[in-house]
């Protein structure tokens, strides 16, 4: 009996569910009617309810991760490449213009890399004292903006300046 199933790719696992029911149905549909007395009652009604439908819709379930999966991946692409040339909010304003749902500082920080965003945000400190907002002035200003550190609660006068290239 040769048992070749199709496999799907899907964050790292292979699913074969689907595909392996659908195989797994068909031979006891092929060995119930050949052999109707060997078949409970609970075995005939299984097979009766699994049918065509149920696999479509479970193929259909796979199709849509796999859709969901390559938007992810798309969006996580384009957010690494506008956090290497943008300011944190401005990378966020453009992606929630794209994006079918909110996407979050947090949401930022898992798509990009801890490392990318305090690069980005060691950039965007550099501009603030370049322009010559202080670190206590920074810091106010992320806090209230809820601009998440990566390591305290709230931003510091310390931690920006850290940030600022200046002890």
């Amino acid at each position: 009996m040769n048992e070749e199933f199709e496999t799907v790719e899907i964050e790292g696992e292979e699913y074969e569910v689907v595909f392996a029911a659908r195989e797994a149905v068909g031979h006891l549909r092929r060995i119930t009617s050949n052999f109707p007395h060997l078949a409970t009652k609970s075995v005939r009604v299984a097979i009766e309810t699994w049918n065509e439908d149920m696999f479509r819709k479970g193929e259909l379930i796979l199709v849509q991760k796999q859709r969901a999966k390559a938007e992810r991946d798309a969006l996580e692409k384009r957010a690494i490449e506008l956090i290497e040339a943008n300011h944190v909010d401005d990378v966020l304003d453009m992606l929630n213009q794209d994006s079918s749902r909110e996407i979050d500082y947090h949401d930022l920080i898992d798509m990009v890399g801890k490392d990318r965003y305090i690069e980005a945000l060691s950039q965007e400190a550099i501009e603030l004292k370049v322009n010559a907002i202080s670190p206590e002035q920074a810091a106010e200003l992320w806090n209230n903006s809820g601009k998440p550190t990566v390591g305290g609660d709230r931003w510091t006068a310390t931690g920006v300046s850290v940030l600022m290239g200046k002890p």
